[in-house]
């Protein structure tokens, strides 16, 4: 019985030395070692990489950053999935691919992230080394960079929407023609936030569609006007070159416009801006075919009947060169009603007087426009007027009338169109969102 005893304590003993050799060879947990984003510096434009695996949640993360997870050892690329690693706004995973090499994970958006936005990104307990060491699921937050996009009023009914962040892109989708203008920081200091308009040779045309001619309009859009002399310069005096430019159109002088001018007014006797709001619609219903042509607003002086009002006969646009200033003029069908905004103020209100002329029964705006070219005689133009005031040539068009360049010099920046009229608290609305 003592031998049964101590061979007993011998297999037991065995057991334990055998358990224990397993238990040394079990391989080590995987750990994360780090977690990089690298991208553009939204301000600077330069290279950026930001650690986001500190103990706070990080900020100013490029929008376009591309993220490293750092493991401590070599990790099997099979289990590392767009399921096993995710990346999330709170309510949307983003769409991404991920790659292994090594002990490191590559994850890149297939698109830029959305500025001033909280992010996650997971990885799960499925991610394994490749020596089958097991990872316990671990999340990191961070937040890109910039000003998130502002809930603007009306977004449904939104038909064109630039925001020049870096490229000339229409959100609604429509097609870009020609994209000739450069970037420059936004009212944000964003690097390459806006368009740079140098005043001779830059425009932007939108290949023109049905949803652009709408019987109730509103444009909005940001603009800076060089410093004073440099304004001076391009937007002439009465006995100069230049008196005027465009900084949108549809149609050319059929269809709608935004045309700024400085002029000697005769009865004032010194020179003034003048914003002239162009709006031709024509009817659907039994009035005349053409209602209201040639129906502009001025802000410049002396109400004139029914096609102009003018009020407001002050320099206020050079007085706010070198200055950001948000834009913002309608037209209400319903009411007949023009109105111009300045920085989310209303400046100019005008109400048309109905007659068999401009009774505007269900009038959309004509986009017709002037032949010049038929394949591009309705599009929007931003930055200058074509097609109405350019020059046919034989290889096309030129946004530009006898030498003089009738094409707006500064910068814009979110060129919004909307199938309906602000009211004024959306205007405001607009502008205190979109403000610096």
């Amino acid at each position: 019985m003592k031998h049964t005893g101590k061979i007993f304590g011998l297999i037991g003993l065995i057991g334990l030395l055998t358990f224990s050799g397993c238990k040394d060879d079990d391989p080590s947990a995987l750990t994360i070692v780090s977690i990089t984003s690298t991208g553009t510096n939204l301000t600077t434009g330069s290279s950026q990489t930001v650690d986001l695996n500190g103990a706070t949640s990080p900020t100013d993360v490029p929008t376009n950053g591309v993220l490293t997870v750092t493991f401590s050892k070599a990790v099997n690329g099979a289990t590392v999935t767009s399921t096993s690693v995710t990346l999330s706004d709170g309510t949307t995973n983003v769409p991404l691919t991920v790659a292994t090499t090594g002990a490191a994970v590559t994850v890149t958006p297939t698109a830029e992230l959305v500025r001033g936005t909280l992010y996650t990104i997971s990885m799960t307990s499925a991610v394994i080394a490749t020596d089958g060491g097991k990872f316990t699921t671990a999340s990191r937050t961070f937040t890109t960079a910039g000003k998130k996009p502002p809930v603007v009023p009306q977004a449904s009914k939104l038909v064109v929407y630039v925001p020049f962040e870096g490229v000339v892109a229409d959100k609604q989708g429509h097609t870009v023609l020609n994209s000739a203008v450069t970037f420059v920081a936004d009212r944000f200091g964003n690097f390459n936030g806006c368009a740079d308009f140098n005043g001779t040779t830059n425009y932007v045309g939108i290949q023109y569609a049905a949803d652009m001619s709408n019987a109730n309009t509103t444009v909005s859009y940001w603009i800076k006007l060089p410093a004073s002399q440099a304004y001076k310069d391009h937007i002439g005096l009465t006995n100069t070159g230049t008196k005027q430019y465009v900084t949108f159109a549809i149609g050319g002088n059929n269809g709608t416009y935004h045309e700024w001018n400085r002029f000697t007014c005769c009865d004032l006797g010194f020179d003034i801006d003048v914003l002239k709001y162009f709006s031709n619609h024509k009817n659907s219903g039994s009035a005349s075919t053409l209602a209201g042509s040639s129906i502009e607003m001025k802000n410049e002086g002396n109400p004139g009947g029914d096609k102009t009002v003018e009020v407001n006969n002050i320099p206020w646009l050079e007085s706010n060169t070198g200055k950001w200033m948000h834009i913002v003029t309608s037209w209400n069908a319903a009411t007949r009603t023009k109105s111009f905004y300045i920085n989310g103020v209303p400046s100019t209100v005008y109400k048309l007087t109905p007659s068999a002329e401009y009774a505007l029964n269900d009038a959309t705006i004509d986009a017709a426009g002037i032949d010049l070219d038929a394949s591009n005689s309705k599009n929007l133009y931003i930055g200058s007027g074509v097609p109405f005031w350019a020059t046919k040539t034989a290889t096309g068009i030129t946004p530009f009338r006898s030498g003089i360049p009738f094409a707006f010099k500064g910068q814009m920046d979110d060129f919004r169109m909307y199938s309906v009229a602000l009211s004024n608290a959306e205007v405001l609305s607009l502008y205190e969102a979109e403000k610096p």
